[in-house]
């Protein structure tokens, strides 16, 4: 097929994953290769005629020693790849360098090609960059990903639906229950289920919880990775709040699969409004602590303001959604613009840039203004809670719920019908849907394809952080390396979201 990549950059991983998948092949593409397996691997394993089975991945050395211009005959293929691949990339450099006094020009010498990564703290997971610079500014950056990569969708395939909502939990481990939600909404279309009110207000109240928490690590690691420890330390003290009500609810604090086709696992614990409100009451203090120590410390700003600079046209032309693409000034957010859940209910802002370019300080901002908004959302959730005590938590359609415990002492049809459930599960109609939640990194869809059998036919997620990944080499070239962690971690990129 005729790449796209020349009319919309965004295009450019996504084909990438599907040459790497499925084998399909896109012509004109600049650096069409394996992006989650090995180079050396064989076969597409979402394919029907490729058989689940697990390979470990070699990792290859350093470029240290090769040309740029003339990579070398015996460099490992990965280096040459890799070599070609910053070479290719002509992205414009942004206005706003750290000193914007001094005028920077790509040099005319010789310029050097290093790792950083897969092993870096600032990488925020398995990322691997190769990185070709002049002395200490960027002039490419290619993210190379893939090392996470453990086939969870090609798993999903050998599973039952219901079987398969753990293996999620696994995507964005920050983010567990967005991505329980958005493969339960998938389902529950396919399948036509409606879902109990309660079951709807305590997903809302959940999710939003959960993206405060996951604001608080992207906010605390950024804020780390540029040297205000302090902050981090102070985040994840309130996000322990968080997890406590997480492990409350589930029994686990981070891989909850809580979710369930028509609702919830179980019903809401007791105490559960009153942990909820207590963490409510006390995180607008906490904020303010945060934005005390940042958002005059002159260190700070000098770091994050006008690094990393990119427009709304450039954030829309590559994919990105989420803070990144808010901080730009686009108010696109899912739960107002295409809403589930019931979040047409809930009055809140949608709140994004007002400058001209967005940079790393602008996405701090728009993140620590989310996690308000989110409260003003859980506060809402509380309210109606309150209303719906007594009654049902998850569907009453027995072709996705089991039936009541009651019911299994007195009939021996029920017995059977719950056996039969959760050994053979259900099997949908034929067809597929999409569905999407506006997770804390941006768009997080699912497509569902259905051949009417017990298992998915296909499951495939288009997770926002492998979409907002492909700015990279956009948004740093041109900058420090020292100014590069703090552009990964304004990223907020989820390693497992990104090679699921």
């Amino acid at each position: 097929m005729p790449s796209v990549t020349s009319i919309w950059a965004g295009a450019n991983f996504y084909e990438r994953e599907v040459y790497d998948l499925f084998g399909i092949t896109f012509t004109d593409h600049p650096f069409l290769e394996r992006i989650l397996l090995p180079d050396y691997d064989t076969g597409h394993p979402l394919r029907k005629d490729h058989p689940l089975g697990y390979e470990a991945v070699e990792f290859t050395h350093t470029y240290a020693e090769i040309q740029p211009d003339k990579p070398s005959a015996a460099a490992p293929p990965r280096a040459r790849q890799l070599i070609g691949s910053v070479r290719g990339v002509t992205t414009e450099i942004p206005v706003g360098l750290a000193d914007p006094k001094t005028p920077w020009s790509a040099p005319d010498s010789d310029t050097l090609l290093i790792n950083m990564g897969p092993h870096h703290p600032s990488t925020h997971g398995v990322l691997r960059v190769a990185l070709e610079v002049d002395g200490e500014r960027i002039i490419n950056a290619m993210p190379d990903v893939g090392y996470l990569h453990t086939g969870i969708e090609k798993n999903a395939e050998y599973k039952t639906y219901l079987k398969a909502i753990p293996l999620f939990d696994r995507m964005d481990y920050l983010s567990t229950f967005f991505n329980d939600l958005v493969y339960c909404l998938a389902v529950e279309k396919l399948m036509e289920v409606d879902v109990p009110e309660r079951a709807q207000i305590a997903r809302v109240i959940l999710c939003e919880l959960q993206r405060v928490q996951s604001h608080l690590v992207a906010v605390g690691s950024q804020a780390m990775d540029i040297g205000a420890v302090t902050v981090m330390t102070y985040a994840f003290r309130e996000r322990e709040q968080a997890l406590d009500i997480f492990e409350m609810v589930s029994g686990a604090r981070m891989m909850t699969s809580y979710f369930r086709f028509g609702g919830l696992a179980l019903d809401l614990p007791a105490g559960f409004s009153d942990a909820v409100h207590a963490f409510v009451q006390m995180i607008p203090g906490r904020l303010k602590e945060y934005e005390d120590l940042l958002n005059k410390n002159p260190i700070w700003i000098e770091r994050t303001r006008g690094i990393a600079e990119y427009t709304k046209e450039q954030a829309m032309a590559y994919g990105v959604t989420g803070p990144m693409l808010r901080a730009a000034g686009v108010k696109w957010d899912l739960r107002k613009v295409a809403p589930y859940s019931g979040y047409e209910q809930y009055d809140f802002d949608v709140p994004a840039g007002t400058r001209a370019k967005a940079d790393v300080l602008e996405c701090y901002y728009i993140r620590m203004e989310e996690m308000r908004q989110s409260l003003r959302i859980i506060e809402q959730g509380l309210q109606k809670l309150e209303k719906t005590k007594g009654q049902p938590y998850v569907t009453s359609n027995r072709k996705v719920a089991p039936p009541p415990k009651q019911e299994l002492q007195i009939s021996m049809e029920s017995l059977i019908h719950h056996f039969k459930l959760w050994t053979e599960g259900f099997k949908p109609p034929e067809g597929f849907v999409y569905a999407a939640v506006e997770s804390p990194r941006g768009e997080l869809g699912c497509l569902l394809s259905s051949n009417g059998t017990n298992m998915p036919h296909r499951v495939h997620f288009r997770t926002p952080s492998f979409a907002n990944l492909q700015t990279l080499p956009l948004i740093s070239k041109g900058y420090y390396i020292a100014d590069l962690v703090g552009i990964i971690a304004m990223t907020d990129i989820i390693l497992g979201d990104v090679d699921r």
